[in-house]
This record gives structure tokens, C-alpha cells and sequence, in this order.
């Protein structure tokens, strides 16, 4: 599906000429991409709802498709456009519901999290030790894709046709939203623990 999107892209850019990583053109021009984006959503809710066997397993199906997703989107624009030349090379990365703008790498490891977390849950579902989803678990987790939804929309008003310059990303809140995101997941991990 991450290969798909990237054909997908160049398609529309091919059609529709804008850099791959310069900012949107104007909202009249995008009128095919924000829809792209929501049906590549639906998507992937579709495939975590026919893998899962209750909401806990589909929501982990839903973020363990779109790391993979986004990782091979990547990775198929790298391969047959050559663009990202490197990971932190700038894109606008996702337009719902407003423009997402910030280096490669962040949403790349943001996606690492989103597989790696999932794969976590997973084996410890099927060794009979499931994380209990608490309130706080939940929170946490909200509450890190609050902080890095901020960290690549907070400075989109300053990005205009001169690009990205001047502009630079919070790693600073990319690590809070990381660090608060593995700490809801590992103390989740060890009440459940506690608890058997």
C-alpha cells in the first residue's frame, strides 16, 4: 500500500507539477490529494478491522499498517523518483486537517514507534500476558500524537513559496512526544506484569 501511495503521488505530480517537498500549492490545486489521503485512511482502518478481533487488536493492526505504510512510501519515492535525497529533507506530510510540514526522519520514526510498539503488544498478546489498556496507557499515547501533531504544524503559517527556509523542526518536542509515548507503553507494561 506504501508503494501504491508513492505511485500514486508521482502520478499526481506528474499531472499536476509541484516539487515533491516544496510546500502546498494553493488549496484550489489540491483538490485530489486531501481525498487521496482520506481513502488511503480508510484504507487502512479497513485492513486493521478485518485483521483484529476486537477494537484493542484493530487499533494495533491500524498503527502497525500505517508505520509500514508510511515507511514504504519512502521508500518507493526514494527508489523511483530519488527524492528524499536524505532523511531530513523537508515535505509536506500530511494535509488533514491542515498542512503537516517537517523532515523525513520524524514521521519515519514516528512510524518505527507505531511498528515496533505493535509488534510489542502482539507478542505479548499470543505469550498470554496482554498489556492491560488503561486509562493512563490511552492518555499517554493521545497525549504524545498531541505533541507531535504540534511539532509539524505549529510554524506551517511561516512557511511560504521561498520554501523551507528559516524554518527548522522541534526535535525538542518530537522527543517529549517520544519519550511520553514509550513511558505510557512501558508503565502500562509493567502494571500488567504486576498484576498476573
Amino acid at each position: 500500500m506504501g508503494l501504491l501511495e508513492a505511485i500514486c503521488v508521482i502520478y499526481l505530480r506528474r499531472l499536476f507539477p509541484v516539487e515533491t517537498n516544496f510546500p502546498i500549492p494553493p488549496m484550489e490545486k489540491m483538490n485530489v490529494e486531501i481525498p487521496r489521503e482520506a481513502c488511503t485512511i480508510v484504507m487502512l482502518a479497513a485492513v486493521a478491522w478485518l485483521s483484529g478481533i476486537n477494537l484493542r487488536s484493530r487499533l494495533a493492526c491500524f498503527f502497525f499498517a500505517f508505520g509500514i505504510w508510511d515507511i514504504f512510501y519512502y521508500v518507493g519515492l526514494q527508489c523511483w523518483t530519488g527524492w528524499p535525497s536524505a532523511l531530513l529533507a523537508w515535505d509536506c506530510l500530511f494535509l488533514i486537517p491542515k498542512p503537516w510540514y517537517g523532515p523525513v526522519l520524524a514521521p519515519v520514526l514516528i512510524s518505527l514507534y507505531f511498528v515496533g510498539a505493535c509488534c510489542w503488544l502482539h507478542a505479548r498478546e499470543i505469550r498470554g500476558r496482554p498489556v492491560r489498556w488503561s486509562l493512563a496507557m490511552i492518555a499517554s499515547q493521545l497525549l504524545a500524537f498531541a505533541v507531535w501533531y504540534w511539532s509539524f504544524v505549529k510554524d506551517a503559517e511561516h512557511i511560504t513559496g521561498n520554501g523551507y527556509k528559516g524554518i527548522s523542526y522541534s526535535w525538542e518536542l518530537f522527543a517529549m512526544g517520544t519519550l511520553i509515548a514509550v513511558a505510557g507503553l512501558w508503565l502500562a507494561t509493567k502494571r500488567s506484569r504486576a498484576a498476573l
